[in-house]
């Protein structure tokens, strides 16, 4: 047995040898911004060592993962390991346009992925508008409009311009409940705190439509119910409507199932251990 893992390790490790070559000279070309230094650094590249499919693999991913070049190409020939590069084009300066408040502005450029004097990876672009909107939804700006275009400065540099029409914030304009039999719809909407908005309402935040505010609705909800000994609780929420005109109709399904309720709590002490106890608790306070 010990033979045959023998040979096996042996046949492994002269294939790896056989397959690897030495390399003594590095050839880099194709970068400008980025110094030859640099890439041996993030590379971890180093001379007069043997590099094989693994070694080569290896540098392919670190060269990536720098999001610095768009395509990578390595080849040893004559112990030389040629790297050719193409670079991403950088990010000259990225504006941000149609949102005035500087709260907002500092949000976004902290949450997408595009920076500013750094590589203008295309496909980026789809998920910061969807990181964009996200941040807007959050903040009940259901109707959110972004888009990103690129204009070319150079062949190698681009500005990034970010339009954002955030919309109106949407109200809540009913919430509804199904299903519930025993307890009744003005206590459910004492417990959630989503609000229906009315015109002197303006100081309540509760009245703009947010998920973060459905998710909180649901969990109040369930908490309610079985506390008050709804144990078999279920409840679904959805949005019957939404839109920037006629608001949000939120409406909570909910299913209660039976109610528990407690008749009787007993205990069960040892009788003998009452009198152990009444005794040492006896003979403390005479000797005190």
């Amino acid at each position: 047995m010990y033979k045959y893992i023998a040979v096996l390790f042996l046949s492994f490790f002269f294939t790896i040898n056989v397959n690897a070559e030495l390399v003594n000279k590095l050839n880099i070309t194709g970068n400008e911004r980025i110094s030859t230094e640099t890439i041996k650094v993030y590379g971890g590249l180093k001379l007069n060592q043997n590099y094989n499919s693994a070694d080569i693999n290896n540098i392919l991913k670190n060269l990536y993962d720098t999001e610095f070049f768009e395509d990578v190409n390595i080849e040893i020939k004559d112990n030389t390991l040629n790297i050719t590069l193409k670079e991403y084009p950088f990010i000259n300066q990225l504006v941000i346009i149609g949102e005035k408040t500087k709260s907002y502005k500092d949000q976004i450029r902290k949450i997408i992925k595009l920076k500013e004097k750094k590589s203008l990876i295309r496909s980026y672009i789809t998920r910061d508008v969807q990181s964009i909107k996200s941040l807007y939804t959050s903040a009940g700006y259901n109707s959110s409009k972004v888009e990103i275009k690129t204009k070319k400065i150079t062949d190698k540099s681009f500005d990034v311009l970010i339009n954002i029409d955030r919309g109106k914030k949407t109200k809540i304009r009913s919430i509804n409940f199904i299903g519930n039999k025993q307890i009744s719809n003005r206590k459910l909407k004492d417990i959630v705190a989503s609000e229906e908005h009315k015109f002197w309402k303006i100081i309540s935040r509760n009245t703009n439509f947010t998920e973060n505010l459905l998710e909180l609705d649901t969990r109040l909800l369930r908490n309610f119910y079985k506390s008050s000994g709804f144990y078999d609780i279920k409840i679904n929420s959805k949005i019957a409507k939404i839109d920037q005109l006629s608001g949000a109709e939120l409406t909570y399904s909910i299913e209660e199932g039976q109610r528990y309720i407690m008749n009787k709590i007993s205990t069960n002490v040892d009788a003998c251990s009452i009198r152990s106890y009444f005794f040492h608790w006896t003979k403390y306070i005479i000797n005190t």
